[in-house]
């Protein structure tokens, strides 16, 4: 619920009072009140001009407020940058990305980054004060009067955080069919059935004025991850499905991971080229859910990437080459190094098995070294023995 603002009328004007004159002392008594008011109208004042979003006005402004980024990416479309918790030893490290897309009817929120309203300490990440109506302050000064939806990419704590925010409110939680909704209660204590489930395919967030967002199923890094599609304006939002990042790039554990990323991206794929007109493929925009991740073009061997491009999103070609790779994985051509394909080890995954870095020009996946031969249909080779 807002802050009520309380504000005396004719706040600023000058009270004197003329040397020698006797005052009543039931004008006194007003006078005195009137100073208490306005003391406390002032005090009400400082705490509700919160965030000003009036400086987001032309594409890439952006404004510092409370434990967020907000950053104006469209008309009417902001990304609400997380920079995560220093402190953190898991996703909270590196930040989240959430998104705010107005339409002329409706609102829609994608991701709601980490918790700071309870902490999360499987993370280290501590409690901050005034998370709740900090954040929420910046959402409802973006939508105005607009009606708000959330929908969330995935349940893992860096992306459902800022659930808690919105359990006393009347907004819809949306989340894809798949996920496992018992992990919000083991991570933050809250009732799964707060959430709302819709199959990715069949769900359309309708905003008015043209503009929706359509949703396509995307497993691999979860169960029932979902990626949203917002026409016509041609932005991509994936959260944790498909991101190039640094030097974990999409970090692939097993071979059914693999296999329902492959199914699922070569389903993008597809369903862009047969409902797309070519100009509307060449202007998407991907947002993933971790936009630092983008300021890393991917490397073709095992130096540390030391060059950092200056790239807030990726692209149709980002896309086609995370397939490209998936494809070759699975077929096998992944060893070709003359067809453009690159592979070397990096630090080791769970339970310390070896992992194995896969690229091709804007694509790169990280499978377990057995994980990536078996489903190419081939043995790991041995190691030579030393002498």
């Amino acid at each position: 619920m807002p802050v009520q603002k309380i504000f005396l009328k004719g706040y600023g004007t000058d009270i004197s009072i003329k040397k020698n004159r006797t005052i009543p002392s039931r004008s006194l008594v007003i006078i005195l009140v009137s100073i208490l008011i306005s003391g406390f109208a002032c005090k009400q004042r400082s705490i509700t001009i919160g965030f000003d979003p009036s400086k987001l006005k032309q594409l890439g402004d952006s404004v510092h407020y409370g434990s967020y980024f907000i950053y104006k990416i469209g008309a009417d479309i902001y990304k609400i940058n997380d920079p995560g918790d220093p402190e953190a030893i898991l996703g909270g490290l590196i930040g989240t990305d959430i998104y705010l897309i107005c339409g002329e009817s409706k609102a829609l929120m994608i991701d709601l980054g980490n918790n700071y309203i309870d902490g999360f300490e499987k993370d280290k990440i501590k409690p901050r004060k005034n998370a709740n109506e900090e954040f929420l302050d910046i959402v409802n000064k973006l939508i105005g009067k607009r009606p708000l939806e959330i929908a969330v990419t995935h349940m893992h704590p860096d992306h459902s955080g800022m659930t808690k925010a919105f359990l006393e409110t009347k907004v819809p939680l949306w989340i894809g069919e798949g996920e496992d909704m018992e992990r919000l209660k083991t991570m933050f204590g809250i009732d799964p059935s707060i959430y709302r489930i819709f199959r990715q395919g069949e769900m359309t967030f309708d905003l008015g004025g043209g503009r929706t967002v359509e949703t396509f199923l995307f497993r691999g890094h979860s169960n029932g991850g979902t990626v949203f599609l917002l026409k016509p304006d041609m932005m991509l939002f994936t959260g944790d499905a498909i991101s190039p990042g640094p030097r974990r790039k999409r970090e692939l554990r097993s071979a059914e991971a693999f296999n329902n990323f492959t199914a699922d991206i070569n389903s993008l794929v597809n369903n862009l080229k047969d409902n797309l007109a070519p100009y509307d493929r060449y202007r998407l925009q991907v947002y993933t859910g971790h936009s630092g991740e983008m300021m890393f073009h991917n490397t073709k061997t095992d130096t540390a990437d030391t060059l950092p491009e200056d790239a807030g999103y990726g692209e149709w070609r980002f896309v086609q080459d995370m397939a490209n790779v998936a494809n070759a994985i699975k077929d096998g051509t992944w060893l070709d190094a003359s067809r453009g394909f690159h592979h070397f080890e990096v630090p080791a995954g769970n339970n310390n098995q070896k992992q194995i870095q896969i690229v091709f020009y804007n694509g790169a996946l990280i499978l377990p070294e057995d994980v990536a031969y078996a489903v190419s249909g081939m043995k790991v080779p041995e190691v030579p023995k030393s002498k």
